[in-house]
């Protein structure tokens, strides 16, 4: 019990900094494009790793064991798939409220169940089948589609909950030891990389200006940074190294069930920092699609067996003092 509690606590902290986290980029998608900050986020983030690994007793933060990680071709393609669920996410920004976005996203757990259930043959049950239909009710209830207030956008936080989803099925299937530096470290690597070839080419070969006008955010050259901006830079670095070892924490101190069921507290952290600090009020409709999905998820997530290979894993790990992963499958 007192595993548990201390297991929630961490994990609600854990998602409260990432909601800060979107929120502070959704801030700055006014000034700054997406490709910028991930670039100039990364080499900060790299840096608190490292920094991390030396002093984190946990032997998955070991940075000499993080390098085998590094060269993991899964590791790396888990990597690709969580840089496409950014992509696809803040793609939304511009036009979805931060707790819609999140709504919509946190269909994953579905998607991530019908795969398991083909690719490893995992048993969804009615429990589980139930809440797969409930969660497209409610994607349906949020969106709204055939009315004035539909947007299109609505399917890019769903397209990145399936990215979301495949990277956590192939993180249970083939990194399931993983280093949880390494594969931090890669997908810091992999968005630096990737960033910085895209700001090269939107400053040397920049897109049609109708283009940029429509997606500012996405397509915008890079843009001098004050003072200030480099402070919100490092404090966003620190938010993910902290986001990145709460996780981690979580998944390894509670039950795996109970701390996935809490990620949900995300909706309510983007309802009222949306409301707060970005000027968002949501409508009926949105609220009741957001309670639907969550209680789809609730029954995803609580289905019987859906957790228990994972715990085991992690109790008998924990015994051995040499940590599972399980926080590997998470961004």
């Amino acid at each position: 019990m007192n595993r548990d509690l201390g297991a929630a606590v961490i994990i609600l902290t854990a998602v409260l900094l990432m909601t800060i986290a979107d929120a502070m980029i959704k801030a700055f998608m006014g000034d700054l494009g997406l490709w910028q900050l991930f670039l100039t986020r990364a080499p900060f983030a790299l840096a608190l790793l490292v920094g991390l690994a030396a002093v984190l007793p946990a032997r998955n933060w070991r940075l000499r064991s993080a390098w085998a990680a590094l060269c993991d071709p899964w590791v790396n393609l888990r990597s690709v798939l969580i840089v496409l669920m950014y992509l696809f996410m803040y793609m939304s920004f511009p036009y979805l409220k931060l707790a819609v976005m999140g709504a919509a996203f946190f269909i994953a757990p579905i998607f991530t169940a019908l795969m398991a259930a083909l690719f490893l043959k995992d048993r969804v049950g009615l429990r589980g089948w139930l809440g797969v239909a409930l969660g497209f009710i409610g994607v349906m209830v949020v969106s709204r589609p055939g009315t004035s207030v539909f947007q299109p956008a609505i399917f890019l936080p769903v397209i990145a909950g399936l990215c979301y989803s495949f990277a956590a099925v192939l993180t249970r299937a083939k990194l399931r030891q993983s280093n949880t530096l390494g594969v931090a470290l890669s997908l810091n690597l992999i968005l630096m990389i990737l960033s910085g070839l895209l700001v090269l080419g939107l400053n040397f070969v920049p897109p049609p200006a109708a283009w940029v006008e429509h997606s500012p955010f996405m397509l915008r050259p890079w843009a001098p940074m004050a003072g200030q901006d480099w402070a919100a830079i490092v404090v966003m670095a620190v938010l993910v190294c902290g986001i990145t070892v709460l996780l981690a924490l979580a998944y390894q101190v509670g039950r795996s069930v109970l701390v996935a069921t809490l990620e949900y507290s995300y909706l309510i952290y983007a309802g009222v920092i949306g409301f707060v600090f970005l000027g968002e009020v949501l409508d009926g409709f949105s609220l009741l699609g957001m309670a639907i999905l969550v209680t789809a998820g609730a029954l995803v997530v609580t289905r019987p067996g859906a957790f228990a290979s994972s715990d085991d894993d992690t109790e008998r790990a924990t015994a051995e003092e040499t940590p599972a992963d399980p926080a590997a499958s998470q961004p």
